[in-house]
């Protein structure tokens, strides 16, 4: 099976686009000989914990993570991020935000991913409120592109509210997520779903494949308004 060699997921926040990375880094590192996970999150850095990082160490999975990035005047790409993004022996898995600040330091990538075989997913919520139609999907979309200078290559279904998610969450929620695929011309690579959900997916109207989820964080938004 041919892989890309740089796989962005990116989203607006509570998007749930940092569990996606995590999962398909697992996911790759077992079909590849090696997987690099960088964290350019500006706003709500994950793999700051030692802890979250040694986890997936232990699964041959290296974190790149620039320390200075969120306190950078302009967000940059640093020397080791470059490195992953220009070694064609490792795949490297981009996990960044949607907000003006991630676009940003994604966008002064640009450079860095002409000729490279790469794609960016849009990671879609809509338990979010600003993805919770197709006007908003959309509208989140153009956000990014234009403040990175790149171009989405597919849509990825993530509705959820965490270990609260219910299964009609995602019947409700699949359509909007259809529609705004359909409008934007741009394919849905997958539909995420936790993993607790599984026994209950045969119930689902989907065309797409199903992509299982593992939840290490209940999203921190769960417990506040908005």
């Amino acid at each position: 099976m041919d892989f890309n060699h740089i796989t962005i997921f990116t989203g607006n926040y509570g998007s749930g686009k940092t569990e996606l990375a995590i999962n398909y880094a697992q996911w790759l590192s077992k079909r590849v000989s090696r997987v690099l996970l960088v964290d350019l999150d500006v706003i709500n850095p994950y793999f700051r914990s030692r802890e979250k990082v040694k986890m997936l160490e232990e699964q041959d999975i290296e974190v790149i993570y620039p320390k200075n990035l969120a306190q950078a005047d302009l967000p940059i790409i640093t020397a080791d991020v470059k490195k992953v993004m220009h070694n064609k022996d490792v795949y490297g898995i981009i996990d960044v935000g949607g907000d003006e600040e991630g676009a940003i330091a994604l966008g002064s990538s640009f450079r860095e991913l002409e000729g490279q075989k790469y794609e960016m997913n849009l990671v879609v919520n809509t338990m979010r409120p600003f993805t919770s139609n197709v006007d908003g999907i959309i509208l989140a979309k153009e956000r990014i592109e234009k403040r990175s200078q790149l171009e989405f290559s597919g849509i990825i279904c993530n509705i959820n509210l965490g270990r609260e998610t219910e299964l009609k969450h995602i019947e409700e929620g699949y359509p909007v997520v259809k529609e705004a695929a359909s409008k934007m011309g741009l394919p849905i690579k997958f539909i995420a779903i936790w993993e607790e959900l599984l026994p209950l997916s045969n119930d689902l109207k989907i065309e797409e494949e199903i992509f299982p989820v593992k939840l290490y964080n209940n999203p921190p938004w769960i417990n506040k308004k908005g």
